[in-house]
């Protein structure tokens, strides 16, 4: 029995150096995205050295640390989707493994009414990672809430957690729905108007402020997770 994983093993490594030789080595939607955002202000990706700290959500730029970086043209397609009223309360769609635990904290949501809640794991198809997905961003846009559970799990600093979700969902002017037993980092949502799972069930007080305060986080995360004039600058110093 022992020989066999052995073996087992050798063939997937083998299997891995194959599938790097050819399709190249997989990256993290993070560096993809940071890498179409500069296409799209005219930079040269070759003459750019780009290193990604995902656990940490940074970014550095030929040495110029930045955040979490969209391309524009996520947020400008984005917001075309906002509709004038929202159907939908919450919303989720993503990975529901057994590692993370999302499932059991998305549990308290899947009998509400006016609620989407979907298994996928489409956000982690390798050529689908720096692609706007117009029917995911479409229904997320439609619900007043976005659910965006991080993984109870968590083996990195649970001070810089962050998830793409809660950009995404500021984007299309869905309030961010954060959970007590995975928060994410003060530094990521500082600013920013969000709700705590616990805080949902007073809906009165729930939709007046989803009214209230989603316009100013899509202005803030189109500052503050696209590139800016000034980042760009910097950028083009080195």
């Amino acid at each position: 029995m022992p020989n066999v994983m052995k073996k087992k093993s050798l063939i997937i490594r083998v299997l891995r150096k194959i599938n790097h030789i050819f399709f190249g080595k997989p990256r993290f939607k993070q560096e993809l995205l940071i890498r179409k955002a500069l296409v799209e202000k005219g930079f040269r990706i070759r003459k750019l050295k780009i290193i990604c700290d995902h656990n940490l959500g940074i970014n550095y730029v030929n040495g110029i640390k930045l955040g979490i970086k969209y391309p524009d043209s996520f947020y400008n397609e984005a917001i075309k989707l906002i509709p004038k009223k929202k159907p939908y309360e919450f919303f989720f769609n993503g990975n529901m493994a057994e590692s993370g635990r999302r499932s059991l904290l998305l549990k308290p949501f899947k009998n509400l009414p006016n609620t989407i809640i979907i298994s996928s794991n489409e956000g982690r198809i390798q050529s689908k990672k720096d692609q706007f997905n117009i029917e995911y961003f479409s229904e997320l846009a439609k619900s007043k809430f976005g659910l965006c559970p991080h993984q109870i799990d968590w083996i990195g600093d649970k001070e810089f957690m962050w998830t793409y979700r809660f950009i995404e969902c500021c984007f299309v002017e869905a309030i961010p729905i954060l959970f007590k037993d995975a928060p994410l980092g003060e530094s990521f949502i500082n600013g920013f108007n969000y709700m705590w799972d616990y805080q949902l069930f007073d809906l009165n007080k729930s939709s007046d402020l989803s009214c209230a305060d989603s316009e100013n986080n899509r202005l803030l995360a189109k500052q503050k997770f696209c590139l800016t004039e000034e980042e760009c600058k910097l950028i083009n110093a080195t």
